[in-house]
C-alpha cells in the first residue's frame, strides 16, 4: 500500500466510513496474493465514493475503462439498477482471464460484460452512449480516452479519472519537465480544467480523482 494512502487522517477517513463489503475485502487479499502492480487496486473510500456516486446518479449504461482486479466495477454494480447496463474493458489478458476466474462465484457480477483489449478499438464499435464512466487505465491515453469517450457521454452524465495527483508529483517542477508520465498527467490536467461545455473538479482523494460533468 502507497504510504500517502495510509496516512492518519486517511485511516481516520476509513475508520469513520461505512464497512467494506466482504468481497471487497477478498479482491482486496486475492489482488495482493496473486498480482504484481497491487498497488494499483482501488480503494475503500474511492470505491465508496463511486458506490456513492452511482446511487445519486441513477445511471443506466456505466462504462469502465481499467477492470484490473475489478475492486472499482464491483463498487460500481453495488447500487446500479437491474436495468443499468455496465461495461468494464481490460488492456491485459492476463489480468482479465484472473479477475474474470476470480469473479464467476459472484452472481451479482454476472450483468458486468468483460471487454479485452485495448479500449480505443474496442469501444468505437460498441456504440454506448454512457452516462457514467470511469477510467483508470494507461495514464498516457487518458487525453485520448478522454476525446473519444466526452462525446457519446450524454448530457448531464458524469467521467471520472484516477491517479490524477500521479503520487503528488504533478507539483513537483523537476518531474514534470523530467519525467514522462508526470508530464503527460500534468497536461492532462492542465487541459481539462479548460472547461468549455463541462465542469472538471479534481479532488485530492487517495492519488488524485478528477471529476468532468457534460453540461
Amino acid at each position: 500500500m502507497h504510504p500517502d494512502w495510509q496516512d492518519k487522517l486517511h485511516l481516520y477517513c476509513e475508520q469513520n466510513s461505512s464497512p467494506e463489503q466482504q468481497y471487497l475485502k477478498d479482491v482486496t487479499a486475492f489482488t495482493w496474493r496473486n498480482m504484481l502492480n497491487a498497488r494499483q487496486l482501488s480503494g475503500k473510500l474511492q470505491g465508496q465514493l463511486l458506490s456513492m456516486l452511482v446511487a445519486l446518479k441513477n445511471p443506466q449504461c456505466i462504462l469502465e475503462i481499467g477492470t484490473f482486479t475489478g475492486y472499482a466495477t464491483a463498487c460500481l454494480t453495488e447500487n446500479a439498477s437491474q436495468e443499468t447496463q455496465i461495461h468494464t474493458i481490460e488492456a491485459d489478458l492476463e489480468t482479465a482471464f484472473k479477475t474474470k476466474s476470480f469473479w464467476k462465484n459472484y452472481n451479482f457480477m454476472n450483468k458486468v460484460q468483460f471487454h479485452e483489449g485495448p479500449a480505443l478499438e474496442i469501444l468505437p464499435p460498441l456504440n454506448l452512449n454512457p452516462d457514467f464512466i470511469f477510467v483508470d487505465a494507461d495514464k498516457h491515453n487518458y487525453i485520448n480516452y478522454f476525446n473519444m469517450c466526452f462525446p457519446i457521454l450524454q448530457k448531464g452524465g458524469i467521467m471520472l479519472f484516477d491517479n490524477t495527483l500521479w503520487s503528488g508529483k504533478v507539483l513537483d517542477n523537476e518531474f514534470i519537465q523530467n519525467d514522462k508520465d508526470t508530464k503527460n498527467m500534468h497536461a492532462f490536467n492542465q487541459e481539462i480544467a479548460k472547461c468549455t461545455n463541462w465542469k472538471t473538479l479534481l479532488l485530492p482523494i487517495r492519488d488524485g480523482l478528477t471529476a468532468i460533468i457534460k453540461n
